[in-house]
């Protein structure tokens, strides 16, 4: 498949992780600063933003996240006769662990060069165990995206030999439902979304008028207090989302955004980095002081702006080294017909 194809996949996967730091920066940030969440305040039900906005939490972002990883994994063996399951375990750990790593390494030298404790063995763990959080506890979920993944690949290996998807996932996800486990049923339900994409957009019922009955249940599904029923429906919500998507080439090419491109390679490694920064967070905010800003919405865009520039250009570092250089390297090594 054509990468251009994925252009819009990445720009939702970067409207996610976008705002999945801004609401760390709101409730880690500038509430412990000020007392005040801006996202509670202005998104609340009865805030400036409630009506159209009401239940867009970093939670409802993460679901639309752990949805696109799954669909892309059923994407990529979409029409393949081999599905190759050790190499895609072996590809898909270094994918996502080889900038944790990275990441570790370069926060675990800055804050040794401040004189700072470090904890070696927690960094260690955090950096080589998926989901493992005691060093960055905003990486709990990469456990959900990397067994989530591994589960479509097998249901995409068991495809080949005559198994049908339709039938394997309703049974995992009612299996994961009762585990409780919320962000690995959000991985495997993008699986098991673009299977019926797949199907939806082959029929041809799929058109423009679409828009009409899924726009509203996007707006009204994740509207709600922060709990686990809402969890689901968010996760509903981001399969309506990414069907609407794959079926409507309208939504495709409005979403293209090849502008962004530099911002959506490096966005997983922003992901990575942006909990790690807040050891700055005071030199920021004295920064923003001597500016002179004032108003609780100027000093919240200015201090956003700040941090974000310092996990923008922490997660380019961390890009170029860990999926740039290192990825390709340990990969030619373990898998050479790559």
């Amino acid at each position: 498949m054509e990468k251009e194809r994925y252009d819009y996949i990445d720009t939702l996967r970067l409207c996610s992780i976008l705002f999945i730091v801004l609401s760390h920066f709101d409730g880690e940030c500038f509430y412990y600063l000020t007392g005040i969440s801006m996202m509670q305040t202005h998104l609340a039900k009865n805030g400036r933003l409630g009506l159209l906005m009401y239940g867009w939490t970093g939670k409802y972002a993460l679901a639309l996240l752990c949805v696109i990883s799954g669909f892309l994994t059923a994407m990529k063996y979409a029409g393949k006769k081999e599905c190759d399951v050790g190499e895609f375990i072996i590809s898909r750990y270094f994918r996502l662990m080889l900038p944790v790593m990275a990441s570790n390494f370069l926060f675990g030298i800055v804050l040794k060069l401040k004189g700072e404790p470090v904890n070696v063995r927690a960094y260690l763990k955090t950096a080589l165990i998926p989901g493992w959080s005691e060093a960055n506890r905003n990486l709990w979920c990469i456990g959900s995206f990397l067994v989530g993944n591994i589960l479509i690949c097998l249901i995409c290996y068991l495809q080949n030999r005559s198994f049908r998807p339709m039938v394997l996932y309703p049974g995992l996800l009612l299996l994961l439902v009762l585990l409780g486990d919320v962000w690995l049923l959000a991985t495997v339900a993008g699986g098991f979304c673009y299977e019926a994409a797949w199907r939806l957009k082959q029929s041809g019922l799929a058109g423009n008028w679409w828009l009409l009955v899924i726009l509203p249940m996007v707006w009204l599904l994740p509207r709600g207090e922060e709990s686990t029923v809402i969890y689901y429906r968010d996760i509903a919500a981001a399969m309506l989302i990414m069907t609407a998507f794959y079926c409507l080439p309208v939504l495709q090419r409005l979403f293209a955004c090849r502008f962004l491109k530099p911002l959506k390679k490096c966005c997983y490694s922003l992901f990575v980095v942006h909990g790690m920064t807040l050891f700055l967070l005071g030199p920021a905010w004295n920064l923003v002081q001597r500016l002179g800003i004032s108003g609780g919405g100027g000093i919240f865009i200015s201090l956003f702006a700040v941090i974000f520039c310092i996990d923008l250009l922490a997660a380019y570092v961390v890009y170029y080294l860990s999926e740039v250089k290192l990825y390709r390297t340990i990969v030619k090594g373990f898998l050479p017909d790559r």
